[in-house]
């Protein structure tokens, strides 16, 4: 009887503190379908040659927080640049809440160069606290989001320069 009690007071301990964790957290499956982003350019110059990409740019914070959520798929040669008002520090993070497709980040400083690249996986949990987040490492006032393996693929690295046209 007493193993019964601890059991029962454990599970109703584990319940509480679920249930807590739940009330901060977005509800999975409640991402704002209605957010519409610009569109742009990203033009990068490396030492071997120049990329041009399209992209959607995430400026809002509705923006930054919808991101690529719930893509199927991306074109080779687009993605989504994330802006910043002010510069982030190394230790701002991304996460793949919703995000099906795999992605390579690239973190960009204040003078437009890549500070730091790094890759993601898709997180295949239903609650958001649950998926890693991805630190830049660097600091940053824009990332950069494409296909995984872009940067690598193309010789896109750590100081290349990155400008945005939009429209």
């Amino acid at each position: 009887m007493k193993k019964i009690r601890s059991a029962a007071l454990l599970l109703l301990a584990c319940s509480l503190s679920l249930a807590g964790c739940q009330e901060d957290e977005p509800i999975p499956g409640s991402v704002d379908l209605t957010v519409e982003f610009d569109t742009g350019t990203v033009v990068i110059e490396s030492a071997a040659d120049t990329f041009t990409l399209g992209v959607e740019i995430a400026q809002s914070s509705a923006q930054r927080s919808r991101g690529l959520m719930l893509r199927n798929s991306l074109h080779p040669d687009s993605g989504m640049i994330f802006l910043f008002e002010e510069e982030q520090p190394p230790e701002g993070v991304f996460w793949m809440y919703n995000t099906r497709i795999p992605l390579s980040i690239a973190f960009i400083g204040a003078d437009g160069r890549i500070g730091s690249i790094v890759d993601m996986e898709p997180c295949t949990s239903p609650y958001p606290q649950w998926c890693r987040n991805y630190e830049a490492g660097v600091p940053f006032t824009s990332a950069l989001e494409v296909n995984a393996g872009y940067f690598r693929e193309k010789g896109i690295g750590v100081g290349d320069l990155v400008t945005l046209v939009r429209g």
